[in-house]
């Protein structure tokens, strides 16, 4: 009796320990996830953003600098200079994806709070070397650049790049000629903004050779050459379109006849409003049809949308073998609809918030990752993530 009755003690001990360490295991669970550090998570979250905005900024400003001092390619750079301009390089892109990953939602809001502040300090910490870097070029550029031929440089990468674009106005007229005027609207619009940035950098350079002047002409120069790229990425996507639209809408037809039909004898392996969701698509693809010979570039993306939906209707109603084959006829399409897509918001002079950037950054990463893919079915599952992460113009 004396060894249990020893033993009862120890063992009401023990289940009063673990009693205590399951309270604190909960309680320090229920911090963890309670909602305000979920606040806090988000707060984190929204600082560490900030700061990549900030850093994203402030590496593109860097590029300036460097263009501005005839830099990019001068023997006569200082090599940690260069060394210091790449490091922010990849930071800001590591940044990209590390914000991106703090959406996470399995992520535990105490580990996306730590994360999201950890990634903030990185940032900020790359944002201080990266001010020290620009202020060591331009020490570099007062030691070993005269105004004159700095502005020299200027006036030479401006020529260079008209040179290099051509004439916009050929390619406009062409557009003109055969398409609806939405499809070349934004080249218009580009074509207008090339032609008032090198005017700005004209007036820059025309001014007082100071240092603020040589990079506000830098920067126009850089805007001209991104619309003049622009208005050849429009007209080369409008007339691809234009040759690829009638084989497209025929194939979609089949298809989407041949989902229908599925759709019809299958249903209860099928969406439960498919039937009347591809015959609605069909629809749409007739009204494209109509309008393709003037609008080739909403015909193709009528397509990806229609070839879409019928994936996501019929799914594992047909077999392994035929899902390859519709994802091989629709990866092309999809594919031009993501770059054109991209290529349109890369041409963009607003100012993007920095959810838009992520966005875009997305967009560039889905499309790498499709291009890389060798199995079709990922391929184009990784074009239409692509597609769908490109923000809308803003309002």
């Amino acid at each position: 009796m004396s060894d249990i009755d020893g033993a009862v003690p120890a063992l009401v001990a023990l289940i009063l320990a673990a009693v205590a360490v399951a309270i604190v295991v909960f309680v320090v669970r229920t911090i963890r996830r309670s909602a305000k550090t979920r606040a806090a998570a988000d707060a984190a979250v929204a600082e560490a953003a900030d700061a990549l905005l900030r850093l994203d900024d402030a590496v593109v400003e860097l590029d300036v600098a460097f263009e501005a001092a005839d830099a990019d390619d001068a023997g006569d750079a200082p090599t940690e200079l260069r060394r210091a301009r790449t490091s922010a390089h990849r930071a800001r892109d590591r940044g990209f994806v590390e914000v991106s990953d703090l959406d996470d939602a399995s992520l535990i809001p105490a580990t996306r709070r730590d994360l999201a502040r950890r990634t903030r300090a990185g940032l900020e910490g790359q944002l201080a070397r990266t001010s020290d870097t620009r202020a060591r070029l331009a020490e570099w550029v007062r030691a070993h650049r005269s105004t004159d031929r700095l502005a020299a440089a200027v006036r030479e990468r401006r020529q260079a790049v008209v040179a290099a674009a051509g004439d916009p106005e050929p390619l406009l007229d062409a557009l003109r000629h055969r398409f609806d005027h939405s499809d070349w609207a934004e080249a218009e619009a580009s074509a207008a903004a090339a032609s008032a940035a090198l005017s700005e950098a004209d007036d820059a350079l025309s001014a007082a050779a100071d240092d603020e002047a040589l990079l506000r002409a830098t920067r126009e120069i850089r805007r001209a050459a991104r619309h003049l790229r622009a208005v050849e990425d429009a007209h080369r996507i409008a007339f691809q379109a234009a040759e690829n639209a009638e084989a497209e809408l025929a194939a979609a037809r089949a298809e989407l006849d041949d989902a229908v039909q599925i759709a019809t004898t299958r249903g209860g392996q099928c969406a439960p409003d498919a039937l009347d969701r591809l015959r609605a698509a069909r629809e749409d693809l007739e009204r494209a049809a109509v309008e393709a010979g003037g609008r080739p570039r909403e015909a193709i993306v009528a397509v990806a949308r229609a070839r879409e939906l019928r994936d996501e209707m019929i799914g594992d109603a047909v077999s392994p073998r035929l899902r390859i084959e519709a994802a091989r006829a629709a990866l092309p399409g999809t594919l031009a609809c993501a770059r054109a897509a991209l290529a349109q918001a890369d041409t963009r002079d607003e100012v993007r918030p920095i959810a838009d950037r992520l966005r875009l950054e997305r967009a560039r990463r889905e499309l790498a990752a499709s291009r890389a893919a060798t199995d079709a079915g990922r391929a184009l599952a990784d074009a239409r993530a692509a597609w769908h992460a490109v923000p809308p113009p803003q309002n």
